[in-house]
């Protein structure tokens, strides 16, 4: 009896044992179904058909009503987290406060803009602005500068336990996370169809490529190669791409369904590839969109921060003209051959190097040497794509003249014009107040600022661009570098 009442005990144990994995496996499958963690990140959506001149590129996007059709405004906004997207509003919101008068009628200079390049931080301020429009300016302090994103984002991996189980799944990420949260507090579920519709400036969003170590944009030229449709995808996951700083997040997933979309080579692509049109720059932009035809080499591409292939966002301005034979020929394509001014404006939220270390005999800590490692590279690149796009716009000015005009001047008495530039690189460095601009380069690239660095971040952008040079000589309605004057 005592052996037979102590086998029972031992069996009801067991069976306990046995049951409670069983029944754990079981609760972990309901939350797994419940919160969804079955779920993979957002697949891109197929492109039936291939036609280079449909979705979202520039030619479909401009909105000329009410705009100048003589002056063509390009912002570029660089990276750097809040820091970034707080000094580039701050600098839209001048370009809103500031008015022209052109062709008999006043303009707010936020209106007249046609283009904005972003990058990580500046994304979220452009894809906004692209998105919404003169909303920006009522709510999105709120919406977003002055909310704790990185705090948000934490709080939901950390004390969400349906994430917690989400991100166990391989194809489910930080970065899927964060997309989610953006869609649904900053973008409001919109798609690049809803801002190919919303009358606003065309947006590109830069990414980089992880395999190829590319710059990659969110406009449909760069979709044809791959047969997707950017139309409908989230304009939240391009910014995610664009800021997906790596190891704080992982890189956002593309599909590649090269070839079941009948894409060609454009002309020019398989004219650079072929030797006939080549520059090495050329040849390189080329060769890198021809490598995403290759679906079985690539089936998936990978993109994180758009800062480690241009942390300034100027590039993509570059390459646009790079396609064609002059910056003549660019406008004509984009159908504003009538631009006889064009000005681009590059805020560049940089970042003070270290300079602490040097007065010091210790060896620098791990943290510093870390930010050195990737602060010093970007920097040297970012100065050498700007004194790059300088040079271009000055070889550009001149030869629009040369061409118009027969000289690379415009004489008093002449009737011809050609196309002048104004080069605006609105940066901390131009702050008057050195205690303020120390300040502004020392604040932390992430996404959480307090709301009085916000506020001077803004009162920034505003200020050193008003005090800009080429931006008071643009005001002026003087000439730039390019035609003489």
């Amino acid at each position: 009896m005592i052996f037979e009442a102590t086998r029972n005990r031992f069996t009801r144990k067991e069976a306990t044992r046995h049951r409670l994995p069983q029944f754990l496996s079981l609760s972990y499958c309901m939350l797994f179904f419940l919160s969804g963690c079955a779920t993979s990140y957002p697949v891109n959506p197929p492109l039936p058909q291939s036609d280079p001149k449909a979705g979202y590129q520039y030619n479909n996007v401009r909105d000329e009503s009410g705009k100048s059709s003589e002056v063509l405004v390009l912002l570029a906004f660089s990276g750097g987290g809040t820091r970034a997207a707080a000094f580039s509003y701050g600098v839209l919101k001048e370009l809103s406060e500031t008015e022209v008068v052109s062709e008999g009628h006043t303009h707010r200079l936020s209106d007249e803009v046609d283009g904005i390049s972003s990058v990580s931080g500046g994304s979220f301020t452009a894809a906004y602005f692209g998105l919404f429009g003169d909303r920006i300016f009522e709510d999105y302090e709120q919406v977003f500068l002055k909310r704790d994103v990185q705090g948000k984002l934490t709080q939901q991996v950390m004390f969400n336990p349906a994430n917690w189980f989400r991100l166990l799944s391989p194809t489910f990420t930080r970065a899927d996370l964060a997309t989610e949260f953006y869609d649904e507090t900053i973008f409001e579920h919109g798609t690049f169809g809803d801002m190919q519709q919303s009358g606003g400036p065309m947006v590109i969003i830069n990414a980089t490529e992880m395999t190829l170590g590319t710059r990659f944009q969110f406009t449909q030229p760069y979709f044809n190669p791959i047969c997707s449709d950017l139309s409908g995808y989230p304009v939240a996951r391009a910014v995610t791409a664009s800021s997906a700083v790596p190891i704080l997040f992982s890189p956002v997933t593309l599909t590649n369904r090269a070839g079941e979309c009948n894409w060609q080579k454009p002309a020019w692509i398989q004219e650079a590839l072929n030797g006939l049109e080549r520059t090495d720059r050329l040849y390189n932009l080329a060769s890198n969109l021809a490598e995403l035809e290759d679906s079985e080499a690539r089936p998936y591409l990978h993109l994180f921060d758009g800062g480690l292939a241009d942390n300034l966002g100027l590039r993509a301005l570059l390459d646009g003209v790079l396609r064609y034979d002059g910056i003549t020929q660019t406008l004509q394509a984009l159908g504003v051959e009538q631009t006889r001014k064009v000005v681009v404006i590059l805020v560049n939220a940089e970042t003070a190097l270290d300079v602490d270390s040097s007065q010091r005999l210790q060896t620098p800590t791990f943290a510093a040497s870390l930010n050195a490692a990737t602060s010093v590279p970007l920097s040297r690149y970012s100065f050498e794509t700007v004194a790059l796009m300088k040079n271009r716009l000055e070889e550009w000015g001149r030869k629009s003249y040369e061409a118009e005009c027969g000289s690379t001047h415009q004489s008093a008495d002449s009737d011809c014009k050609g196309v002048d530039f104004h080069f605006v690189e609105v940066n901390f460095s131009e702050h008057p107040n050195p205690a303020e601009r120390d300040y502004l380069k020392r604040l932390p690239t992430s996404f959480v600022l307090t709301d009085e660095a916000v506020d001077r971040l803004i009162d920034a952008g505003g200020l050193i661009l008003r005090n800009n040079r080429e931006f008071r000589r643009l005001l002026s309605g003087k000439g730039s570098a390019t035609s003489g004057e």
